[in-house]
């Protein structure tokens, strides 16, 4: 174990004040999440507007929570060069005025010990959400000697809560198999106008899972009346078992028939047992869609493609 943290990298917070740092064998108590190619996420998710993962919910010391994970740094305060690390509180109480006073410790693991990092936070009903927006330089996360990243591009998170007189009872662990993937599903919707309310695609095969999309032609939810609605459902849901969920980042895209500017979204989401379908409501406006200098809609033919950019299946083990 190395002697002292300054030894082979460096830290920078945001309040060295409200922030501990350390390092122990011991693993996390309460929850670790395993990242089995850590460079095909960090790739996948830059530059798309959810840059970030979210783990599965997880219950200690009374509360529900998740681990959030910024590979490039929380962007949204500025942050680029930094792991960010956040814990985020899903499980609000019902009493007016209530705050949950935390001690949180932060762990990246190494193959030479864990590094924590232990401050203290208040969550109330206006920040759910408090963490590290730099817990540790990417360019020294990344480093080989470092030992943060395996030699199979494997790393490791995870965190502990701590509340006053509360003793944390749950403990979760999660394994991420990593499937990165460029494959791509088109559909060619004939007779477009004759759609009355919406129409499924036939079943497709992708990442050894069955999928289905559903087209809106005049929209569902909040894009009711304004926007060509695509959604992508999870059809085989056999392999998501109690504890299970699948991380998916798709493209959806409306093709344009001129050759020009497609037009698409960049969809991230988690698919379980419960919510296994998901899209995008917004994808195109009717006015572009049944415009014909558009390109969008030619000859009553609508032509609509997915692609999967990565796929994570995630669990307790």
């Amino acid at each position: 174990m190395a002697s002292s943290l300054g030894d082979r990298y460096s830290f920078k917070v945001d309040d060295a004040s409200n922030i501990m740092r350390s390092v122990r064998e011991e693993k996390p108590a309460h929850y670790l999440m395993e990242i089995e190619s850590f460079t095909e996420f960090k790739d996948s998710i830059e530059g798309e507007d959810k840059d970030y993962l979210e783990s599965m919910e997880f219950v200690t010391a009374g509360h529900t929570w998740v681990l959030v994970i910024y590979p490039h740094g929380n962007t949204n305060i500025g942050e680029e060069d930094h792991i960010s690390l956040y814990l985020k509180l899903i499980s609000k109480p019902s009493r007016i005025g209530w705050t949950v006073n935390a001690i949180i410790k932060f762990f990246i693991f190494d193959y030479e010990g864990s590094n924590s990092g232990p401050n203290a936070h208040t969550y109330d009903a206006t920040r759910m959400t408090n963490g590290i927006s730099q817990a540790l330089l990417l360019r020294d996360f990344i480093r080989p000697s470092n030992g943060f990243i395996s030699r199979t591009d494997m790393c490791k998170f995870g965190v502990e809560v701590c509340l006053p007189d509360i003793t944390p009872n749950s403990t979760g662990r999660l394994s991420c198999l990593n499937a990165r993937t460029r494959d791509n599903f088109t559909w060619k919707i004939k007779k477009f106008s004759r759609i009355t309310y919406s129409k499924c695609s036939d079943y497709f095969d992708m990442e050894k899972r069955t999928w289905e999309l559903k087209i809106y032609p005049h929209g569902w939810g909040a894009g009711k009346g304004e926007s060509l609605t695509l959604f992508l459902s999870l059809i085989d849901l056999s392999n998501l078992t109690r504890g299970k969920k699948l991380y998916v980042h798709t493209t959806m895209r409306i093709i344009n028939q001129l050759g020009e500017e497609h037009e698409e979204a960049s969809i991230c989401c988690w698919y379980t047992k419960e919510d296994y379908s998901f899209g995008a409501i917004h994808l195109l406006s009717l006015s572009d869609l049944h415009n014909k200098d558009k390109g969008f809609k030619m000859d009553d033919q609508v032509i609509v493609e997915v692609e999967f950019k990565l796929v994570m299946l995630v669990h307790e083990v």
